[in-house]
C-alpha cells in the first residue's frame, strides 16, 4: 500500500528530523535523495547502505508513513514533504504569533513575525539604525504598559524580561524613543497605540 498517496496533512518539521534521527532510515533517505530524478529498489537500497533487506524495509516503511519516500516497487524520495511541512509550521507559528500582536497591520506585523520566537521573546534586540523597525517592536512593547498607570523601575524590568534577557537596552529604547517616561524612579506609558 503507497501511503504517500493519501492526501493528508504535512507532517510537522520536528517530527521529520525525529524520523530521521534513527540512523537506518537516514542512510536509506539519503541514498534514495542522493539518486534522484532516479528511482531505487529495496535490494538497490541495501546494497548501497549497507543495511540487511529487513532493515532496509523497516526503513522505508517508516520514511513512508512520514511522507518522505513514495513507492513500493521503485522507491523515490519526496523531499517536497520538507517544504510543505515547513509552509504549514510556520504558517501556524505566524497565525499563532498574530493573535498576541496588538497590530493588524501587515507592514508592522511582518517585522514582529521576523523578529519574535514562537515563545514570544525577541529573538535579537531591534536596532538603532533602522529606526522604523526599532519603533513597530518598541510600540509592541509599549502596549504591555497601561497608560496612566506608574510603575517601579522593578515592574518595567520584571515586564521587559519577558521579551529579552537585556531588560535594560529595552527600557532605554522605550524612554529615549518617548514611548515611556522615567522621573523620580518611576515609569509610564507616554506615547505608542492606546486601545480602545
Amino acid at each position: 500500500m503507497n501511503l504517500h498517496s493519501e492526501q493528508r496533512p504535512a507532517p510537522d518539521p520536528r517530527q521529520l528530523v525525529a524520523i530521521l534521527a534513527d540512523t537506518a532510515k537516514l542512510r536509506v533517505f539519503a541514498a534514495l535523495t542522493l539518486a534522484e530524478p532516479k528511482s531505487a529498489t529495496s535490494a538497490d537500497l541495501a546494497a548501497t547502505t549497507g543495511l540487511t533487506a529487513r532493515e532496509v524495509l523497516k526503513a522505508l516503511a517508516g520514511l513512508e508513513t512520514a511522507g518522505l519516500v513514495a513507492g513500493p516497487e521503485q522507491w523515490r524520495a519526496t523531499p517536497a514533504t520538507f517544504r510543505a511541512s515547513l509552509e504549514e509550521f510556520n504558517r501556524k507559528r505566524e497565525e499563532r504569533l498574530r493573535e498576541t500582536f496588538h497590530t493588524t497591520e501587515p507592514e508592522k506585523v511582518a517585522v514582529l513575525l521576523a523578529v519574535f520566537d514562537d515563545e514570544g521573546r525577541l529573538t535579537r534586540l531591534p536596532e538603532m539604525k533602522n529606526r522604523e523597525r526599532l519603533m513597530i517592536v518598541l510600540e509592541e512593547l509599549a502596549q504591555y504598559f497601561e497608560p496612566g498607570v506608574r510603575y517601579a523601575e522593578a515592574e518595567v524590568n520584571l515586564t521587559l524580561t519577558r521579551f529579552h534577557a537585556d531588560y535594560a537596552a529595552l527600557r532605554r529604547y522605550l524612554v529615549d524613543s518617548t514611548l515611556l517616561t522615567r522621573a523620580e524612579g518611576y515609569y509610564w506609558r507616554s506615547g505608542g497605540a492606546v486601545q480602545v
